[in-house]
């Protein structure tokens, strides 16, 4: 499951331009890190972390002018922010890649300075990229079965799809002078609470999923993330 959320605060001084600051968080399930699976078993995650790119912001209000980059103190000092190259040139986008550590609670992307409007959809990919290992996404921690025994996991994935989030309403209003956060939310809980661990295949003291090893599980997480997308706004 992915979702948004957002909120707006006046505390720049007025001007031409917003602001919109975004965020990456994990869900409060994730806050215990304790994940109840099919079996009754548990897992503990360790690490999540996902790599996305190309993150667009679509403005829809027919203001025609121009953003402008902002402060992108939040990233690796790579030029990551751009307007739109097609479509509203009001459109924001942030070419990334970004490397997001979502279990650790809030991870920022980025703040850009743009122009009033109203945003209503968001845009962005999975990317397996080299600060992930190749991997978009990397779940780590340990299974316990019902017997109590802890086993380590480690799930990787190469998930390279375009997520599409249109936001519910109105969407998001940026006015001049204000900061609005804009925060993706990651349900990991959602993408692993349906795996039966207890099926696995366990190679030298650990379980491996991925598209070689315990494939059934893999394809089972896959099905999971591709259909738990959801819009909170």
């Amino acid at each position: 499951m992915v979702m948004l959320v957002f909120s707006s605060c006046k505390n720049e001084p007025s001007g031409a331009t917003g602001s919109l600051q975004l965020k990456a968080k994990s869900n409060h399930v994730l806050k215990s890190a304790t994940i109840t699976s099919v079996s009754g078993a548990s897992i503990t995650l360790d690490a999540a972390k996902v790599e996305i790119k190309n993150l667009r912001i679509e403005e829809n209000s027919g203001n025609d002018n121009q953003n402008q980059s902002g402060d992108q103190s939040g990233n690796d000092g790579n030029e990551k922010s751009s307007k739109s190259e097609a479509g509203d040139t009001s459109d924001v986008l942030l070419t990334g890649p970004y490397l997001l550590d979502v279990l650790s609670g809030t991870a920022s992307i980025d703040q850009v300075t743009v122009q009033p409007g109203t945003y209503k959809k968001v845009d962005f990919e999975f990317y397996a990229g080299s600060e992930n290992s190749s991997h978009s996404i990397v779940l780590s921690g340990t299974y316990t079965n019902a017997q109590g025994i802890a086993i380590p996991f480690v799930l990787t994935s190469e998930f390279a799809e375009t997520v599409q989030l249109p936001l519910a309403g109105n969407g998001i209003q940026v006015t001049s002078g204000a900061i609005t956060t804009l925060s993706i939310l990651f349900d990991v809980n959602n993408w692993l609470n349906k795996l039966d661990l207890s099926t696995a295949v366990v190679s030298n003291g650990q379980i491996n999923i991925n598209k070689d090893e315990n494939s059934g599980l893999y394809l089972a997480f896959l099905s999971a993330l591709s259909k738990h997308i959801e819009i909170e706004n």
